[in-house]
Formats: structure tokens, C-alpha cells, sequence
């Protein structure tokens, strides 16, 4: 029936018989006939399913050669997702995509399809949820009516990462890593590893290797955690805190590949530093500091200005002539003038470690801060009054969190092996009683303890995590399965720690010390 539909109703070429019974075979996601097999059901119709293609909002590019009629259109009731792929290219007039192991002996398949463009994979979402079962039972499980005709939306599936470059084996364990995109000097990747060294790369290629840009000793103790940002065309601010307890902000000149220190924060913490995050550029023309240490307390600071060091009186001391030694030449120690910090605020958050922050994006100025901990709750700070205007409390220790870069939506990372969601949105400062609030648990995917989770910085839908089980995946919230998973590590049983999104990048380290780069379309 959908052969007959699709040939005279619809006006496409003809297929050839082999052609015929390859498209059947990519419908059904079933393996070929054989001629030994028993057609006594043949006589029994299948039941077919009405649907329309409407190309998702999301799809910019090439927007005008992939939409296709809304007309329905009948499909077989059981067509999954690479059956729905295959009928959409044949409606586009590409070629078909050929199911793996089949003959390359199909002549009149191939001389078909010659001159076509290549198949897309295509993804499909049938009421806002992935389709990864059979079309009818995707239907029923929605509660939808098969009376109507079913709308899916469809867009080219996102391709899984693929290894493009690694870093030279570095000294120890990478331990956090965070990315900054430099329209001029072009993207940077800094890494904090347990040697208590920032290090600075920018990104390879297929054929070459990363380049390390610069380094520099920053701690004497293993950095936890790294936070980086623009400030200016040719300059990045980067902090970071360590388990020795310090809490430090360097500068890195994109012209000359540069680190240099910035200042030092005192006075807010009294044990290991575990988080950091800093403000976003344009969010203030002040730039804003919070970290948070192991005893579950958090410290907020107003940041030296690059240009003048001189802020408030209550945040810093006189500057102070300190020593510094160069940790990339051996030239003798330098004087320079570096700014001591006090903090603003400083709360008693949480009762455990705080393991994760992220500033609200509900304010224009990062008024609000969202906190996760291994006391298992995640908070909402309003920092002005240091008051928390939100608390959840869920069942497991909070080891990582990441914020939607367009909502308040935020995703968990967990030791049970689970990536949870929650809707942290408040409607008005201090208003607990119109927050909307929900939490959702993706299927446990990691095989150990989920270490890092970064949401996508361009799409709102995709996030990626690394596990102790040494994988790296990447997910689509509308689907409780991961989209892809690919080794981020070198060696079984080493633990990756760590990622980053960059520029349709995604970059992972951990305790094989070796900084991965993986292409990742987003």
C-alpha cells in the first residue's frame, strides 16, 4: 500500500523490483526474505498509520530543500525511526540510505540513486518526545488518536562525536577544563590539572595534535575547579581554586599566548575550594566571582577590574608587592603590583560540599546563583540579600550541575549512575510559592559514577556527560537514552573527569592525562 501511495499518488520515479524489496526491507527495519520463508500471512493487510512531516523549527540551514509537503501519507504502523529517514529522503528525491551488510551487487539501485544527493539521517519527534520505539506503540504510549492523522516533526539527526585530535600525555590527571571562544584570536581551551597547573590550548586538527599554548603553576595543591571568561578583544580572565585551599584569577593575552596572575581571594573559605563560576561577559559591567569549598560554604567577590585594580574598599586590601616566578622561562623573578580580594558575601550554603554553580539566566546581572551539593539540594541564591529563594531536595549526592544556556533549566550528574533534570524557574525575587518546579530522571546509561555534565551552549535540547566508566555521551533531553556514547578515554579503567563544548567541539580529560578533542555537531 505505502510502495503504491508513494509511486502513483505522490508522481515519483519508478523502483526497479530490487529497488522495491530494498525499500520494504528499510520501512520495516527487518532483514530481507528469504525464499524459504513461509508466506501463508501474506493474504493479511498491515495495519498502516496516517502521518505528516512537519521540518522542526529549529532547522535553519538548508531550510528550503528539506521541507516537504504536510499532506498525510500512510506508513506501516510498526516503520521506526531509520524507516521514517528512509521514506523522507525518497519524498526529497535523495537517495536512499542502504541498510549495513546489504549487497553492493544492487545494480539498479545504484544506477537510481546516481546523481541524487546523499541521504540524511533524519530524527523525529512525535509529541515533543525523540521516536525510538515503533511508530504505533510511540502513538499509544503518548495517548494519541490514530484517527487523525500523527504530526512528526523531523530534522537531521545529529551525527555521533568523532576523534580528531589529543593532547600529548601531561604530567597528571586532568581534572576540570572550561572553553572560551575569542572571535579574533579564535577558541581556547584552559585545563586545571592535579599538578596544580593551568594550562592554556587551542584546538587541533586530524592531522595535527593540540597545541599547548602556554602554562603556569598555579596551586601547590590539585585544581578542583576553573572557571574562564572574555574580558575585552584580547584578553580572558580565568580562576581557580584548589584543594590547598587558594582561590586565584590569572589573565591570558591572546596576542602574546600569555598567563599571568590577576589576584588572589582571601578570607572566604576555610577548607578546599570545590567550585568556581564566574560572570558571563555582558552580563555587568562589574564582573562577579562566586566560589564554594567543602564545608558547604559560598563566598561571592567583585573582581579587579584588568584595567585598574583598584575596586571597593570593603572588597580588597592595599595592593601588595609579591614575587613571581615565570613558569615558562627561567629569567629571575619579576615584581609585580597583585590586587588581595575580600569577599562581599559570604554564606553558609549547604551542609556538604558544594560539587557545582552556575549563574542564573533570568537576570541581566547575575543577581541570582544556582547551587548544587553533596547534601543532596540544589539551591537558589539571591546573593543581593543572601537569601535562598528556592531549595529541592532529591534522594542522591550531587556531584556536577549545568545550566540550559537560555533557562533556569538545570541537569545533575549523580554516583548512582543517573543524569537528572530539573526546572528551576522562579517567577520574582523571593517568590517561593510561584516557582515552577519538576525534576526528571534519564535512564542510568554510565556504568559508574557520572563525573562532569555540560549542557550545549547553542541547543538547549543537547547536554553531554562523562562517566568513572571512562565514556563520554551525548544526549537529547527529549529522549531518556543517550544519543550517542564514545570512549573518552585510552585505556579501560581509567575515569574521564571532565568536558567542555567548544566550537562543534567537544573536548574531555581524565586520568589517562590526555585532553581528547572530539568533533560534535550541535
Amino acid at each position: 500500500f505505502l510502495y503504491y501511495y508513494i509511486i502513483h499518488q505522490q508522481q515519483l520515479p519508478y523502483l526497479s523490483p530490487q529497488q522495491k524489496l530494498n525499500w520494504s526491507v528499510i520501512m520495516m527495519d527487518e532483514d530481507p526474505p528469504s525464499p524459504t520463508d513461509d508466506h501463508g500471512d501474506d493474504d493479511s493487510p498491515e495495519t498502516k498509520i496516517r502521518v505528516s512531516f512537519i521540518l522542526a523549527a529549529g532547522v535553519r540551514k538548508d531550510r528550503d530543500t528539506l521541507e516537504l509537503p504536510t499532506d498525510p501519507i500512510a506508513v506501516p504502523a510498526s516503520i521506526r525511526k531509520k524507516g521514517l529517514s528512509a521514506v523522507v529522503n525518497h519524498l526529497l528525491d535523495r537517495a536512499v540510505e542502504q541498510k549495513d551488510g546489504e549487497s553492493d551487487s544492487n545494480d539498479d539501485d545504484d544506477d537510481d540513486d546516481e546523481g541524487k544527493l546523499p541521504a540524511i539521517p533524519f530524527d523525529f519527534l512525535l509529541n515533543d518526545k525523540l521516536l525510538r520505539m515503533g511508530l504505533e506503540s510511540a502513538a499509544r504510549k503518548e495517548g494519541l488518536s490514530l484517527e487523525h492523522a500523527l504530526e512528526l516533526h523531523y530534522f537531521p539527526a545529529r551525527l555521533p562525536p568523532k576523534m580528531e585530535s589529543e593532547s600529548e600525555a601531561l604530567p597528571d590527571w586532568i581534572s576540570t577544563m572550561d572553553y572560551t571562544f575569542n572571535a579574533s584570536s579564535g577558541d581556547i581551551l584552559f585545563t586545571g590539572g592535579c599538578d596544580g597547573m593551568i594550562r592554556a590550548f587551542s584546538p587541533g586538527s586530524v592531522k595535527n595534535k593540540f597545541q599547548q599554548m602556554n602554562a603556569i603553576a598555579a596551586h601547590t595543591g590539585p585544581i578542583k575547579c576553573l572557571s574562564s571568561t572574555l574580558d575585552g578583544d584580547q584578553r580572558v580572565l580565568v580562576a581557580t581554586g584548589s584543594m590547598d585551599q587558594t582561590l586565584v584569577t590569572h589573565t591570558y593575552d591572546c596576542d602574546g599566548n600569555s598567563l599571568s596572575l590577576h589576584a588572589v581571594y582571601s578570607g572566604g573559605h576555610s577548607n578546599s575550594i570545590s567550585s568556581v563560576t564566574l560572570s558571563k561577559p555582558g552580563s555587568s559591567d562589574q564582573k562577579v566571582m562566586a566560589s564554594a569549598d567543602w564545608d558547604g560554604g559560598l563566598a561571592i567577590w567583585k573582581v579587579p577590574n584588568l584595567e585598574n585594580a583598584s575596586i571597593d574598599e570593603e572588597a580588597t586590601e592595599s595592593s601588595k608587592k609579591r614575587q613571581k616566578n615565570n613558569a615558562d622561562t627561567s629569567s629571575s623573578p619579576e615584581e609585580i603590583s597583585i590586587t588581595e580580594v575580600k569577599p562581599i558575601r559570604s554564606i553558609k550554603a549547604h551542609a556538604s560540599n558544594i560539587s557545582g554553580m552556575s549563574w542564573s539566566s533570568s537576570d541581566a546581572s547575575p543577581s541570582k546563583l544556582i547551587t548544587g551539593s553533596w547534601d543532596h539540594s540544589l539551591k537558589v541564591w539571591d546573593i543581593e540579600r543572601a537569601d535562598c529563594i528556592l531549595a529541592l531536595n532529591g534522594s542522591r549526592v550531587v556531584t556536577a550541575i549545568s545550566r540550559s544556556f537560555n533557562s533556569d533549566v538545570v541537569a545533575t550528574a549523580h554516583p548512582d549512575c543517573a543524569v537528572r533534570l530539573w526546572d528551576m524557574r522562579t517567577n520574582g525575587v523571593g517568590d517561593k510559592q510561584s516557582s515552577q518546579i519538576s525534576d526528571r530522571t534519564l535512564r542510568q546509561s554510565h556504568k559508574s559514577w557520572v563525573s562532569d555534565v555540560k549542557w550545549s551552549p547553542t541547543d538547549p535540547f543537547v547536554m553531554a556527560t562523562t562517566g568513572h566508566d571512562g565514556t563520554l555521551k551525548v544526549w537529547d533531553i527529549r529522549s531518556s537514552l543517550p544519543l550517542h556514547t564514545v570512549r573518552a578515554v585510552s585505556k579501560k579503567g581509567e575515569k574521564a573527569l571532565c568536558l567542555a563544548f567548544g566550537d562543534g567541539i567537544i573536548y574531555s580529560g581524565g586520568s589517562d592525562c590526555v585532553v581528547k578533542q572530539f568533533a560534535c555537531k550541535i
